[in-house]
């Protein structure tokens, strides 16, 4: 799919839903006869980021008359130009740009023959995310946006004190990778440490302000490779005033123990594969903690944990576990004979609140081989902050899946591969989850590791600022054959049952599953399948899926009694505290009324009244319909990508998808790219509602 898509005639969501009623007899949820109600003078609710000459485009909003007129002005000329108009109605104008006219920024205006709407402009530069929230002087540093190095012409970024106002000029790597997605820069020399910085992008025809701030650092070393400003943070040699095995010594200076041999350990590891390591290291982990954190090392070898019901090692804030190698240092852990159904073991833990830790060269192994409740990692109950898995090489055998939730996680450069009898996928043959779940997370990198599995999909939920790019995902497929047991599994819209004696596989479950992601770049990824062709027996097998949330949607949806210009409520909802199936990063749709068609983001929620972020072009009236939700994907990028074998490709589905670009994905004998929202009566949370999925700028 192309991001010409945005440049397409679109119909009103007034249209929409009216042609929806028309073709489903449902309860009357919404009352549709003010949806053809007007402004009394033009308003643009929405218009595409981007367009250049002959290209067609579509404007929608309200208050347009019956024969709208459109009026262009590029950014450095003086006189506007008149443009017919292909389409026009109330709500919507369809138009060309001009096929001679030079590439610019375009303001661009609609009247109504008496009256005009506010100017807006395409081709302006739409900076969006970031590749870190964090920046030090020097620092390579990306971009990822709309129109930020357009028509050949060298960009300018300048990051502007929010204290002092003082301006600071990045530089461009102009042999860099650059296009209109994303721009290569590098951080400029004067950032200080503890200041927020606002950027301003300029593309060479216009300029614009992000509307997120980076925080400035002091210059430090990665030591580790955690490719993000925080991993400076780690501790990776000891203080000046240790010294080894001298009297007196400040152990407060004491940061990196050998869990085999250090003196100030009254316990030690063997790491011969056979003698319970899990004190000693635990041991080593909990004194680096208490001295301000530190790095724990386990030299080339083999280290056992027994593995009890229970917990393995707990990591702590400040530490770094960290082998000589992945390829000769390795934990293994895991029952090797059948447990009671009650056992369960967390093979590493980080308690919530843990900051600033991880595992780093080493190879760990479950080697369970009986699918008993064995969980590889997680962050229980709670979030963490600053964890880093680099360099790991992870069997996760037939355990569960890494689990890790919080701000600022990057896996960087791992193998993580789980068997076929894994434990997640339902016992009925439907989709479970595979090795990984990343949820409610934000500023996440995947980068640069390889995933292999057989069961179920990578789900990363609730992302806001991720980047997953450059990673090889491999499913297996898994056939099996048939017995009586596999009879019951049900395939699409219940044809072709199975047989006793059929070649099935237990599920393909998906690639990535990616539901509620807020600035997303999902970039130059291999998805692809070993083994036999995958047969399906459910109707699934995306490469990417972002859906909503299925059969959970975040989704409401009121009736206005009241509005201001930064709000809206439904006091008719119930007497009293009222509850609401309401979540962050949720948006408003305004589908009824003269101001159907606006979104804005919520910023609070009071009972009945929510407070948006940015004024109203048209304050809806009493008796307006309105429906809240959160974008199942907004501010993404899915791009570059190689896919191959999976019976279906990108599948936008269900949800409803904002400022989303697909492009330049390459697809053999894969399934395609499928863009659908939908708008229906559903039973919520709080009866009967209606979900109001849109798509917009795609």
């Amino acid at each position: 799919m192309s991001n010409n898509w945005s440049r397409a005639i679109i119909t009103s969501p007034a249209e929409r839903i009216a042609q929806w009623v028309s073709r489903v007899a449902v309860a009357p949820l919404f009352l549709l006869a003010s949806a053809v109600a007007a402004s009394a003078t033009p308003v643009i609710f929405n218009q595409p980021f981007s367009a250049k000459a002959g290209d067609v485009i579509s404007l929608t909003g309200t208050g347009f008359g019956a024969a709208p007129q459109i009026f262009l002005k590029p950014a450095h000329q003086t006189k506007p130009l008149a443009i017919p108009t292909l389409r026009g109605q109330s709500t919507s104008v369809a138009f060309q740009v001009p096929k001679g006219q030079v590439f610019d920024v375009y303001e661009i205006w609609v009247s109504d023959g008496s009256t005009t709407s506010a100017h807006v402009l395409i081709n302006a530069p739409h900076p969006m995310q970031f590749s870190d929230q964090e920046v030090m002087g020097g620092m390579l540093f990306r971009i990822f946006g709309r129109n930020l190095y357009v028509n050949g012409t060298t960009p300018k970024v300048a990051f502007v004190d929010t204290q002092t106002n003082t301006s600071l000029a990045a530089t461009v790597n102009t042999s860099a990778s650059n296009d209109a997605y994303q721009l290569y820069l590098i951080a400029p020399s004067g950032i200080a440490a503890g200041r927020t910085y606002k950027l301003v992008v300029d593309n060479g025809y216009g300029s614009t302000t992000a509307d997120n701030t980076v925080l400035g650092r002091a210059i430090g070393v990665d030591h580790f490779g955690v490719r993000q400003a925080w991993g400076v943070d780690f501790i990776y040699q000891n203080g000046p005033g240790y010294k080894a095995g001298v009297a007196g010594t400040n152990e407060n200076d004491h940061h990196v123990y050998d869990v085999t041999s250090d003196p100030s350990l009254n316990v030690h590891a063997k790491g011969d594969g056979v003698t319970d390591a899990t004190w000693a290291i635990q041991l080593a982990i909990n004194t680096a903690a208490s001295h301000g954190g530190g790095l724990v090392y386990l030299p080339a070898g083999t280290y056992r944990l027994a593995s009890p019901a229970g917990v393995g090692l707990t990591l702590k804030s400040g530490v770094m576990l960290k082998g000589h190698s992945a390829a000769d240092t390795k934990i293994v852990y895991g029952p090797t004979t059948p447990q009671g159904s009650s056992y369960q073991f967390f093979a590493i833990y980080w308690p919530p609140g843990t900051n600033l830790s991880g595992i780093t060269d080493l190879s760990l192994q479950n080697v369970d081989k009986t699918s008993q409740i064995v969980v590889s990692s997680t962050v229980n109950h709670g979030s963490a902050s600053k964890i880093a898995l680099l360099r790991v090489n992870w069997d996760l055998g037939s355990g569960q899946s890494i689990n890790l939730q919080g701000d600022k996680i990057a896996i960087v450069t791992c193998t993580i591969k789980q068997s076929p009898n894994s434990q997640n996928p339902n016992a009925n043959g439907a989709s479970g989850v595979g090795p990984i779940i990343i949820q409610q997370a934000s500023n996440f990198l995947f980068f640069q590791n390889m995933v292999s599995w057989s069961s179920g999909q990578n789900q990363m939920d609730s992302l806001t600022n991720a980047v997953i790019e450059g990673n090889h995902f491999t499913r297996n497929a898994d056939l099996m054959v048939a017995t009586s047991a596999q009879t019951s599994w049900p395939y699409p819209y219940g044809t072709n049952p199975i047989t006793v004696g059929a070649v099935v596989e237990r599920t393909p479950g998906r690639q990535v599953s990616v539901n509620f992601g807020k600035n997303l770049v999902i970039n130059s990824n291999i998805f692809d399948t070993a083994g036999n062709a995958l047969k399906y027996n459910w109707d699934d097998g995306e490469t990417v899926l972002s859906e909503g949330g299925g059969p959970n949607p975040r989704t409401d949806s009121g009736t206005a009694t009241s509005a201001t210009a930064l709000s809206i409520a439904d006091d008719s909802r119930c007497t009293g505290v009222c509850s609401w199936n309401y979540y962050p990063n949720s948006v408003v749709s305004i589908v009824s009324g003269a101001g159907a068609g606006q979104i804005r983001h919520i910023v609070s929620r009071n009972n009945n009244t929510f407070t948006i972020d940015q004024p109203w072009d048209v304050i809806p009236s009493p008796g307006d319909r309105f429906a809240i939700d959160v974008p199942s994907l907004e501010n993404a990028l899915i791009r570059s990508n190689t896919m191959s074998g999976n019976p279906r490709g990108i599948v936008l589905w269900a949800g409803t998808f904002l400022n989303t670009s697909i492009f330049s994905n390459a697809m053999t004998d894969n399934g395609g790219v499928i863009v659908r929202p939908d708008q229906r009566a559903m039973n919520g949370t709080n009866g009967a509602q209606f979900h109001f999925g849109r798509v917009h700028n795609i």
